[in-house]
């Protein structure tokens, strides 16, 4: 039965369509792990020990990591079999093809046991105190919806950038003006959030941002964690290095998405970019 019950979940989501847990059957989990690391895996076995071992050494112990490989052909999948062989805390799940991280996030979200979701790509890191001070904070002030300062690195992981830091409080203006709420610092609280996922069927390349929108127009706002907790990989490879398509389709998502009038969205388009611009040239490994 938990086998077939997977084989939907990963049909489910290659067709943009997973169906995601209740928050009270979440709650009555008493014996799963407090949080789910999501990690949508695509050619990462250059970065995975790395990874693998910024998660292990979280000083809150109480986690699954949940890999979903989305077809790669490097050998990602059996470093993380191993890795879940000795460590009963990861997990792997496969897509039936290559879908794209939003629709491998979503098949993970309706996999994940935790009471708190967090997302961490596979070449990204995380500093030990990042989820035992997420979940300290979030806790302590009833947010569902959290996010924390972080720094670039280089993509071998020598130089790293000056401070990340998103606004205070996210609302649909500052995400729309600002930078610096990077999906690895974010961690949503499933009972005060139920049925949190990522555009099914993206139609755009930042599906982490029209996330965001989703949650903000249901009336939820994140909330900034002040501590540096993250580090983002900065490669050839990694999309936030397409500055020009990055640029054109925050304009498409503007319009189409968040459905802003025309003067609107040009101003906070403008205010967006000169952001973008400053973060590149200043927050770069150095």
């Amino acid at each position: 039965m938990a086998a077939a019950k997977m084989a939907r979940l990963v049909e489910d989501a290659s067709r943009g369509s997973v169906r995601l847990k209740k928050a009270p059957e979440l709650a009555a989990r008493d014996s799963g792990p407090r949080v789910s690391i999501i990690t949508p895996v695509f050619n990462a076995a250059r970065w995975l020990p790395e990874t693998l071992e910024t998660v292990r050494a979280q000083t809150l112990e109480d986690w699954e990591q949940i890999f979903v490989d989305d077809g790669s052909t490097d050998g990602s999948a059996a470093l993380i079999e191993a890795a879940a062989a000795r460590d009963a805390r990861f997990r792997l799940l496969r897509m039936t093809r290559n879908s794209g991280p939003s629709a491998a996030r979503n098949l993970a979200l309706g996999a994940a046991l935790g009471r708190f979701v967090a997302f961490l790509d596979a070449d990204d890191l995380w500093l030990p105190e990042k989820l035992a001070r997420a979940v300290q904070w979030m806790t302590a002030h009833g947010y569902g919806f959290i996010y924390h300062d972080y720094r670039h690195i280089s993509h071998d992981g020598l130089h790293v950038g000056a401070l990340i830091s998103g606004p205070d409080e996210l609302n649909l203006r500052t995400l729309h003006t600002r930078r610096g709420t990077g999906c690895l610092s974010v961690v949503i609280d499933r009972e005060r959030i139920p049925e949190f996922h990522f555009p099914s069927v993206p139609a755009y390349l930042h599906e982490d941002f029209c996330a965001w929108l989703r949650l903000i127009q249901m009336g939820h706002k994140g909330h900034r964690l002040a501590v540096d907790l993250g580090r983002y990989r900065i490669s050839s490879q990694s999309r936030s290095a397409r500055k020009l398509s990055a640029a054109m389709e925050s304009w498409k998502i503007y319009r189409e998405a968040s459905r802003l009038p025309r003067l609107r969205a040009a101003l906070w388009w403008g205010q967006y970019a000169w952001n973008s611009f400053w973060l590149h040239l200043h927050a770069r490994p150095r």
